[in-house]
């Protein structure tokens, strides 16, 4: 008898402007850094070459220069050749599920997407909220993040005041106070084909990994997918959308955690998936709140180990809650992003502590617009098989090679806990395959998970 799936949504209305900053990727995230080196919570074993990390207990917020915005035109998040988008969907969505609405994300003036109208204000003082309201700020919404022991208030900017503007006086008026935009993030990956047959003569062991739990911040997935049909999965949907949409990129990645197929097995079947919709089909989905709202989620749920195949630019907010989360013994693993070997680094995966996972195809050659440095790991990401919304697809990206790493972590780390966390860090460096420069490849390549056969 199949196991029930438990499926949880969950509406949270999205606030104005946050004091956060986010940047853009599209159809592919920046960068993934390993640690700032020395041994930790926030970092692993001794140091990268060439690697500084991203330290989130000194990280300094992006400045916001004094020269005006330049309007860039209407933004397209996550725009892409992902092929499927979602079930139901139009043209007129991203690959994640995202209604392409020009009105609704703009960018600042350094080029990020951010949400139009809105800044975050994280864990402010009666004090930070009066400095805004003097300028003109209206409070239109808070959240209380408990399991990570943060607030983040939403604040729309006086009438007539751009982004840019808004994040510069206020931070003028406070500059004690933690403002900063509500940054876009999109996924790290495409499906290059809708139809992927199993290889010929493939047989599968049926393995499991029964007792064990993974979360993933991702897209909507179609948990009737004949690969998910069985699994134990739990989702919640932390955006403003009562009716979020499926995706094959959010399914495809599921599938990778946890799908058990005939012709197909994920990292950990048997496993429960706890996964989190950041995107859900929201015309401002995926933004830096959307994520801190899933970390919160998956801290309270106690999932100690979380897959993220997702990337743009730092963000306060985002530092904060990936900063809360490890330390409290969760491991994040994240996707380094598919923007190239000149790219700035990508967050959250370029925050000292979360492990980047970069792609490498079966002759462990790395995908050729993976980004490079600050790598933890590298993983089979191109060229795979994995569920798509009309059966199976051919993908590539970090987004793909990240579940590898996490499934890893999954089965040695059955709780958060931070000596677990970091003993499960020094296994895997142990156990990775060296594949030469570490800058590119982190401590090596790491293969799929090995269960036991039932």
């Amino acid at each position: 008898m199949r196991p029930k799936r438990k499926r949880v949504f969950r509406s949270v209305a999205c606030g104005a402007i946050i004091a956060t900053c986010c940047s853009h990727a599209i159809a592919g995230g920046l960068g993934g850094v390993l640690g700032g080196g020395g041994s930790g919570i926030l970092g692993f074993p001794g140091a990268l070459p060439g690697t500084a990390g991203h330290a989130l207990s000194s990280l300094s917020l992006p400045g916001v220069p004094g020269v005006p915005s330049i309007p860039l035109g209407p933004i397209v998040p996550g725009l892409g050749s992902l092929g499927q988008i979602g079930r139901g969907l139009s043209v007129s969505t991203d690959t994640v599920g995202r209604p392409i609405d020009a009105g609704a994300v703009v960018r600042n003036n350094i080029g990020e997407p951010v949400v139009r109208g809105e800044l975050v204000a994280i864990s402010p003082s009666n004090a930070d909220l009066d400095a805004a309201k003097r300028l003109g700020f209206e409070v239109t919404g808070s959240d209380r993040l408990e399991a990570l022991n943060l607030t983040t208030v939403s604040l729309a900017p006086p009438p007539g005041m751009t982004e840019t503007e808004a994040l510069r006086a206020v931070r003028n008026a406070d500059p004690s106070g933690n403002f900063d935009f509500d940054h876009i993030y999109d996924p790290s990956g495409v499906e290059l084909a809708t139809t992927a047959p199993p290889a010929k003569g493939a047989r599968l062991l049926r393995l499991y990994a029964r007792g064990v739990s993974v979360g993933m911040i991702d897209a909507g997935i179609d948990t009737d997918h004949p690969s998910l049909a069985g699994a134990q999965i739990e989702t919640q949907n932390v955006t403003d959308n009562a009716r979020p949409p499926v995706t094959a990129h959010g399914t495809a990645v599921a599938s990778l955690l946890v799908g058990d197929d005939k012709s197909f097995r994920g990292q950990l079947p048997g496993a429960t998936l706890y996964a989190v919709d950041a995107f859900g089909g929201s015309r401002t989905g995926g933004s830096a709140v959307d994520i801190a709202r899933a970390l919160e989620w998956l801290a309270e749920k106690r999932v100690a180990v979380v897959n993220a195949s997702l990337a743009g630019p730092p963000n306060a907010l985002l530092a904060a809650a990936v900063h809360a989360f490890i330390t409290s013994g969760h491991i994040l693993v994240a996707a380094a992003g598919n923007a190239g070997p000149a790219a700035p680094p990508a967050f959250p995966a370029a925050y000292s502590g979360v492990v980047g996972v970069t792609s490498v195809d079966s002759a462990r050659h790395l995908q050729i617009d993976a980004n490079r440095g600050d790598v933890a790991f590298a993983a089979l990401g191109v060229n795979i098989r994995a569920a798509s919304l009309d059966g199976y697809g051919v993908y590539t990206g970090t987004s793909f090679a990240a579940p590898i790493v996490a499934g890893r972590f999954a089965i040695l780390m059955p709780a958060p806990d931070p000596k677990a966390s970091e003993a499960a860090r020094a296994e895997l460096v142990r156990a990775a395959e060296r594949l030469g420069n570490q800058a590119i490849y982190g401590y090596g390549y790491v293969g799929p998970t090995a269960l036991a056969a039932e």
